[in-house]
């Protein structure tokens, strides 16, 4: 394995640490200050994986004809791009000459380790586990580089962690990352989701039940807590949690034991408890919606993941990272976007964060032709929510109270709009929307928008 850096910047230190990276992996590191390719060719070797990381601020425009005549004599040559203005046409440009990473700030340790799993496949350097376990969590933006950086000190302890994030941020990925971070990596991971759970039956699909607990309990049953036994806990969207449940949930989370539904005896279960919420805890608690002391529980460590909106410099990563991993999953072929369609990408703000984005690029990816992504792929809302952007820059000032909506009531304007469009069909409206059905109604119940449609028939009645 080798890396080639090109960067005129005298302050080499963020690339000088990846050759300690090299060396300790047995791979080779060259460093150049000329943008030169007669210095280079000699050192790439076919039987060889090599990567050439570019730093743009340093060459500007020279950098596009130097990666072309790359790619023409090695056409394998994976390369990434750093420092580069935030620029959709030159983005297009240097995707289209066939680069694999254009990053508008500098490449970190942990979104190296990210790449090199992303390329795993054709590198001969092994990952270090814990680097490449952290770069599941594609993203080199602020705030995801200090997630990345503490993580696997939080993953060594045993203490409680409450993942906050608005819906489809990833929570319930980055509870498995801290997982196979920590020395319960060989244990059990339960998921225990609290949208879907009954209160009628929390108890014993949560505790388990012994034989003849009640009719149809012809066998004992272990419950989520007790399969979780020696690993870890997943609780996913605690803020959903009846408070009657809460209080159960407490006394196990306070003292590790449990009583199966008809049981006389006391049972023990150590499992690490990491919950998830999209909701803001401290206001619900404030209202009375949430036990103070299960939240003072839960928050002995908080990690806050931000909206993709907030991050859209990771955009880039993530669709790179998603097109080829669900190009193979569905078997289908990818050659290439169109700068319409970055575009579009780039200005909508992904109110369903990335498990809306992975729904668009599934959906692209099955009505592409010969694998060319173009806008007119892209679902209808989120074309017409880049047209609805465009139009209010142009109006100016007298059309900025008509988009002074916050992210929520135009997330709730949209659903609307479909529903009615779908005559209500919740299973059409999900499908137009680009998310699942239970992702619809989950929204539906935030929004309140169940009770509208009650209302609606109700007066249709009278």
């Amino acid at each position: 394995m080798r890396l080639f850096v090109f960067t005129k910047k005298e302050d080499c230190n963020i690339y000088l640490c990846f050759e300690e990276i090299f060396k300790r992996k047995k791979g080779e590191f060259y460093l150049f200050e000329l943008l030169n390719f007669e210095t280079i060719q000699p050192l790439l070797q076919a039987d060889k994986s090599n990567i050439v990381i570019i730093d743009y601020e340093s060459y500007g425009q020279d950098t596009l004809s130097f990666v072309e005549r790359l790619k023409k004599n090695y056409s394998n040559l994976q390369i990434i791009i750093t420092n580069a203005p935030q620029n959709v046409d030159l983005a297009v440009k240097f995707f289209t000459k066939g680069v694999q990473y254009f990053l508008t700030t500098d490449l970190d340790k942990n979104c190296l380790c990210s790449i090199l799993n992303e390329i795993s496949e054709s590198l001969s350097l092994p990952v270090d586990s814990s680097e490449e376990v952290v770069s599941f969590f594609v993203g080199n933006s602020k705030p995801i580089r200090r997630i990345k950086e503490f993580l696997p000190t939080i993953a060594e302890t045993n203490c409680n962690v409450l993942i906050v994030g608005e819906t489809g941020t990833g929570k319930e990925l980055l509870a498995r990352v801290i997982h196979q971070l920590s020395p319960r990596r060989n244990g059990p991971f339960i998921t225990l989701d609290c949208t879907t759970l009954q209160e009628t039956i929390f108890e014993s699909e949560v505790f388990g039940y012994e034989k003849g607990a009640f009719t149809g309990a012809v066998h004992f049953k272990k419950g989520l807590v007790e399969l979780a036994d020696g690993g870890t806990l997943f609780i996913d969207e605690i803020g959903e949690l009846p408070l009657p449940l809460q209080k159960k949930f407490l006394r196990f989370i306070q003292e590790k034991t449990f009583l199966r539904v008809g049981g006389t005896k006391f049972l023990k279960a150590d499992v690490r408890i990491i919950a998830a919420t999209n909701r803001n805890l401290e206001e619900e608690v404030r209202k009375g919606n949430f036990r103070a002391d299960l939240y003072f529980r839960l928050n002995t460590l908080i990690i806050e993941i931000p909206p993709l909106r907030e991050r859209k410099e990771d955009l880039p990563l993530l669709l790179e990272h998603f097109l080829k991993l669900k190009a193979q999953e569905l078997g289908r072929p990818f050659k290439g976007f169109s700068k319409k369609f970055l575009e579009c990408l780039l200005s909508y703000n992904w109110p369903g964060n990335v498990r809306e984005l992975i729904n668009v690029i599934e959906r692209v990816l099955v009505l592409a032709k010969e694998g060319y992504l173009t806008e007119d792929l892209l679902p209808n809302y989120l074309k017409n929510f880049d047209l609805s952007l465009n139009n209010s820059e142009e109006q100016g000032k007298e059309s900025s109270t008509k988009h002074s909506l916050s992210l929520p009531e135009i997330e709730k304007e949209v659903i609307l709009e479909a529903l009615k469009k779908h005559n209500w069909n919740q299973t059409k409206t999900a499908e137009y929307l680009g998310i699942s059905r239970k992702q619809l109604l989950t929204k539906l119940k935030r929004y309140n928008l169940l009770k509208r449609k009650e209302k609606q028939d109700k007066a249709k009645v009278q």
